[in-house]
């Protein structure tokens, strides 16, 4: 077997008024099994006592892979992402980590796997997560969604090995390990990944697609370019759950409770928040129709703006920002001969 030497992976923690759970997310990151890696936390001007939480913890742990910037004023989430990108050094690929959510220590080490395939190169990989609340007890095994098929039968068998064995004496859950991988190299409106924590990122996809106006994600990032991603350059779903996503009653999205069944993670409308990001993706696509066609090649970005405007025109009632111009002109290249259709 030959080896090869892993590449670094640059860990961006973004923080807005989550002091009860920032610490246990800066060491969640800083304990990976993957060693080669620098960590950026950027608090979003909170309100809170981030900072000193923040401070107090880097002081303790004295690693020097870590690095704290705090800004000024209130970014929003692509904002506070952006500014720790920019403080990266040579990273090849990117994680971010939500403040209040808790990666597992092989998270690095599985996604990096994943990206490293030998089968097909991809832009990002995202996996499945536990759900936990306030006191990082555990409330789900799984986000109901993920990978779920689309006949999903309402009666069949659990299968044992989706089951987590006890240990009594430490009071914990253990789950056992699930090598499965899905590979999406395509896209489609029914298609779903999970939540910012779930993902990494090859940095020079994020070059290509990272929103340059911050209040196109202030919130919703995730979707944002997990969408983007498998549309332009598929995206790999890792089954096992690698972190434990947090409701802990403040979340800025998952405002509802876990009931069971197909549960609904919050009370927003998300047919209309979709919609919204989904149009400045197609914006920011027609946009940087030059650079992704330089990336990619002209067939693929004009499939992939198809695919999207597609989704887009069956609310005909939406009223769309983006370049009518821009726009036939990358769906006339889909008509070409030798150029598939969808």
């Amino acid at each position: 077997m030959r080896s090869a030497k892993l590449p670094r992976v640059g860990i961006v923690i973004a923080n807005h008024n989550n002091a009860a759970y920032v610490a246990e997310a800066i060491g969640s990151a800083a304990y990976q099994t993957v060693r080669n890696l620098e960590i950026v936390i950027v608090d979003d001007a909170s309100t809170d006592n981030s900072d000193e939480v923040i401070r107090e913890t880097l002081t303790q742990m004295a690693d020097a892979r870590l690095r704290y910037i705090r800004l000024d004023a209130n970014y929003g989430q692509a904002g506070a992402i952006r500014h720790g990108i920019d403080a990266l050094g040579s990273s090849e690929f990117v994680c971010f980590l939500d403040s209040d959510d808790v990666w597992h220590d092989n998270f690095i080490e599985r996604h990096l796997a994943a990206h490293l395939n030998a089968d097909f190169p991809v832009g990002f990989t995202y996996c499945d997560c536990h759900f936990i609340n306030a006191e990082s007890e555990l409330l789900a095994g799984t986000a109901w969604w993920f990978e779920r098929p689309p006949a999903d039968a309402p009666h069949r068998l659990v299968i044992s090995d989706t089951v987590p064995a006890f240990d009594a004496a430490k009071a914990s859950a253990n789950y056992p390990p699930n090598p499965a991988m899905t590979l999406h190299a395509e896209w489609s409106p029914s298609w779903s990944s999970n939540s910012t924590a779930s993902m990494m990122f090859r940095r020079s996809v994020l070059k290509l697609i990272m929103p340059s106006v911050d209040e196109y994600a202030r919130l919703y990032l995730d979707f944002y370019l997990s969408t983007f991603c498998v549309l332009m350059f598929g995206g790999i779903a890792i089954h096992e759950a690698l972190y434990s996503y947090r409701m802990h009653g403040k979340n800025k999205h998952s405002n509802a409770e876990v009931l069971g069944g197909t549960f609904q993670t919050s009370s927003k409308d998300w047919g209309t928040i979709s919609q919204d990001i989904m149009e400045k993706i197609l914006t920011v696509m027609l946009e940087r129709e030059a650079a992704l066609t330089r990336a990619i090649g002209a067939d693929h970005y004009a499939r992939g703006v198809l695919q999207l405007n597609k989704a887009l025109a069956k609310d005909r009632r939406r009223i769309f920002s983006f370049s009518w111009d821009s726009l036939a002109k990358a769906i006339a290249r889909t008509l070409r001969p030798g150029v598939r259709q969808y």
